[in-house]
């Protein structure tokens, strides 16, 4: 009788011990239940997207749909996927941060000081889309294909390797006088970019072969890379952003300063590539307000 009534209590220990345990993993600390109060919430986020936003938003003509839109799309591109990282016109030592204001070096304060000089503005190279095999001591094996480039294309005077085609160069994705993205893309062009990878300029055509004229002139890429896509460009992961989602990054993109890139190198045979027209830019962005004052009503 006393081993039964032990063994029944002990039991009953397990059970209150394990559904202790089990409320200890569902509940979170009371800490961390603060840092993610909101996380998912989208007024949340189109308030942190106007705070973290780095440069004037010209948000005259937007109405409040389009405004939230802004705040999104500033979350997903500044917070999310870093866009300035791969699309500034910086260059060392500060690349896309601002002088006295690079978070990898000594003695820095934590937090980001973006330059918004070079913002979004394009110009960072990234080398070829695939490098010549011989350059990098073979592929691994069974890589498909197995080497790169294909047979008989000439050694590339600038590399002493055969020719893998131009480097490539990142867009300027700032608007044009008229508001639109990249330069001057629609909204429906900007979700193919997203969606597909599409290159609407084609600066960079596949090769037809080792004695296209384009390899001569450093523009085409060898096969099996297909140029009409843009390389290096996440598009294969951004593809699975919603319409919703696109379109914030969208509308964000059309509220920045534009910025006409001629201090940054283009691509190879696209010397206007990275140039904008932005018109009477004193105009677009004089009535330009700061980001800190444009935050729609969001619930703290």
């Amino acid at each position: 009788m006393n081993t039964r009534l032990v063994l029944t209590s002990a039991g009953g220990a397990a059970v209150a011990l394990a559904a202790v345990v089990l409320a200890g993993i569902m509940s979170p600390p009371r800490r961390v239940e603060a840092q993610n109060r909101g996380n998912n919430d989208e007024d949340q986020l189109i308030r942190i997207g106007y705070e973290i936003a780095p440069v004037p938003l010209n948000l005259e003509r937007k109405n409040g749909e389009q405004r939230r839109l802004v705040g999104l799309g500033s979350y997903i591109v500044n917070a999310q996927a870093d866009c300035n990282g791969c699309h500034t016109g910086g260059a060392p030592p500060n690349f896309n941060y601002a002088n006295n204001g690079n978070p990898y070096f000594l003695n820095q304060p934590l937090g980001t000081v973006t330059d918004p000089t070079t913002y979004l503005a394009g110009g960072s190279p990234f080398g070829p889309a695939v490098p010549s095999s011989a350059s990098v001591g073979g592929f691994l094996p069974n890589s498909i294909p197995p080497s790169y480039p294909p047979a008989g294309y000439p050694t590339d005077p600038n590399t002493g390797f055969p020719y893998a085609g131009p480097g490539i160069v990142s867009r300027n994705l700032t608007p044009d006088k008229n508001g639109l993205p990249e330069g001057g893309h629609t909204l429906e062009q900007f979700k193919e970019i997203f969606r597909t990878g599409i290159d609407f300029d084609n600066i960079h055509p596949t090769c037809l072969s080792p004695t296209d004229p384009n390899v001569a002139l450093g523009i085409c890429i060898p096969p099996p890379v297909d140029g009409s896509k843009l390389q290096i460009m996440p598009w294969p992961a951004f593809h699975n952003m919603t319409d919703h989602q696109i379109e914030a990054i969208y509308e964000y993109l059309s509220v920045i300063p534009c910025i006409d890139n001629d201090f940054a190198p283009p691509p190879a045979g696209a010397p206007n590539e990275l140039r904008n027209d932005c018109g009477d830019t004193a105009s677009r962005h004089g009535a330009a307000v700061s980001r800190h004052d444009t935050q729609p009503n969001a619930r703290r």
